[in-house]
């Protein structure tokens, strides 16, 4: 099982096995990870678990989260990862996901498009790849998402990575991720669940296929196999 383990000085202060749906990160008592340091905001970021993923989100934090020296807004944790936090680090183990063959993960932030929002208060982070130590023969299905309102309304973007966030931080929030036997789109954050053909798909993962209608925060989406 994966787990977060907080230390500073060279010594393991807490571990956090991620067994839930989401673990928050910050100064103040009531967050499952409390980082003392007055670098760190009361509620600064949060782990949410998407299927085999977890993924850090800040949350609009003052000094911002960095990941193996990097900031981020949001990330898609691999196994190893170490986020600073001031004199603390957090590092995030999952030996179970290093050892898949399908860790070529590319994120898509805010919508299949425009840009991640560029406040100074959130500076963005290049999208980044990371691929597997070993080569893999796992065959991956084919798809695409159709725009179908809008200015960009007939726009085709393809589903080449293995997660593909859809909607708006701080919003509504969905992912799709590309597995070997096909696509499926699961609910991250927000009140409003995205919605398939017009019904709310839940808390649960919900399969996608031809021609389906999705609904992500404003967006209407349709889906097409390869």
């Amino acid at each position: 099982m994966a787990k977060l383990v907080l230390s500073s000085g060279g010594s393991i202060l807490y571990q956090c096995f991620l067994d839930g749906e989401r673990v928050t990160l910050g100064r103040a008592p009531r967050n499952q990870v409390v980082i003392d340091d007055p670098g760190v905001d009361p509620e600064h970021a949060v782990v949410t678990t998407v299927g085999n993923d977890h993924i850090l989100e800040d949350l609009r934090s003052a000094n911002g989260t960095f990941v193996n020296g990097a900031r981020v807004f949001l990330h898609i944790l691999q196994h190893g990862d170490v986020v600073q936090f001031g004199t603390f680090f957090l590092r995030y183990l999952n030996p179970k996901a290093s050892a898949e063959m399908d860790l070529d993960r590319t994120m898509l932030v805010t919508g299949l498009h425009g840009n991640r929002p560029t406040p100074e208060s959130i500076p963005s982070a290049p999208q980044s790849r990371v691929r597997s130590a070993r080569p893999t023969s796992v065959h991956f299905p084919k798809g695409r998402v159709r725009t179908l309102e809008g200015v960009r309304a007939g726009e085709i973007v393809d589903l080449d990575r293995v997660v593909t966030l859809i909607g708006r931080p701080a919003d509504d929030l969905a992912v799709i991720t590309r597995r070997p036997h096909g696509y499926f789109i699961t609910h991250v954050e927000g009140r409003r669940r995205a919605r398939v053909n017009g019904r709310s798909i839940g808390n649960d993962a919900r399969v996608l296929r031809h021609g389906d209608t999705i609904e992500v925060a404003g967006q209407k989406l349709e889906f097409l196999p390869g």
